[in-house]
């Protein structure tokens, strides 16, 4: 990486630079561009977002431990965070937050960055290079890094040689522990792309299979069908359907019976009633 120094005049980068060499010369092994991001859990998380001015900037890193891309996009924060030291940089790991923290702002994925005040939340959708990074900070907080790093080309190789470092034995086996329902649907996606373009190699599979194990015993199936052709015969299905079907018409006509039965006799209680208030008015003349 190379360094820049940059402003918006030709008069106040000299004054910059004057201001810079003295201070490197009282304090030789002063760096007065580092600042490294915070790592914070849940709780600070909230208190440092919450506390800050209205118009106070902070630059919020999305991360999990086990993603070798996190791993990546932490060394370019590290480098936004250098290049903007006006703008409060944090770190959340995923295991350090309830799950909670990520669905209030919308955290979907990892790595995530996101740029947030008191007024304004944007979320950073895009490469991951450090250009369009850079370009992000500025359309969001209309500030310009006081530092400007170019990132070399060669570093993206070794970005990418990287990530397949990461995926060693080891690496796979700690990511299956952690997220296993992540690992068995991507073997599932595998197992059916290879399916789809290779439709015919279960049936290969299962003639290799009969043609080169003489041991496979398949009298056996033949042996289970007699087994449960004796087990139904015993059991007599028919025999027992018919006794279902028996109750069933039992039940409907016992069901039906009570029912003439209530409407009779309300029919009964309803004749009586009207008799008797035919009876009452008589009685009064």
């Amino acid at each position: 990486m190379s360094f820049r120094l940059g402003s918006s005049s030709s008069v106040c980068q000299r004054d910059f630079k004057a201001f810079v060499y003295d201070l490197n010369s009282q304090c030789p092994f002063m760096n007065p561009f580092s600042s490294s991001p915070i790592q914070v859990d849940g709780e600070s998380f909230e208190n440092a977002v919450n506390s800050g001015p209205k118009n106070e900037y902070t630059a919020v890193l999305f991360y999990a431990s086990w993603c070798p891309f996190s791993s990546i996009f932490q060394s370019k924060f590290s480098t936004l965070s250098s290049m903007y030291p006006q703008i409060k940089h944090l770190m959340v790991e995923q295991s350090s937050v309830m799950p909670s923290v990520f669905s209030r702002y919308g955290i979907h994925s990892v790595p995530s960055l996101l740029i947030v005040n008191q007024t304004t939340r944007m979320r950073y959708h895009g490469r991951k290079d450090l250009e369009s990074l850079i370009n992000f900070y500025k359309r969001t907080t209309g500030l310009y890094p006081v530092v400007d790093i170019v990132e070399e080309t060669s570093s993206d190789s070794e970005s990418g040689s990287k990530v397949f470092q990461l995926w060693n034995g080891a690496s796979l086996k700690e990511t299956f522990l952690m997220e296993p329902y992540l690992v068995l649907s991507a073997v599932f996606v595998f197992l059916r792309a290879f399916l789809y373009f290779f439709p015919e190699i279960v049936s290969r599979i299962m003639a290799l299979w009969v043609a080169y194990i003489p041991h496979l015993n398949l009298g056996i199936f033949g042996e289970s069908r007699q087994v449960l052709a004796h087990v139904l015969h015993l059991i007599d299905v028919k025999r027992i359907w018919s006794k279902l079907k028996l109750c069933k018409t039992r039940n409907f006509h016992e069901r039906a019976r009570n029912a003439r039965v209530w409407a009779s006799s309300l029919a009964s209680v309803s004749l009586g009633e009207a008799s008797s208030t035919r009876i009452f008015p008589s009685r009064d003349l």
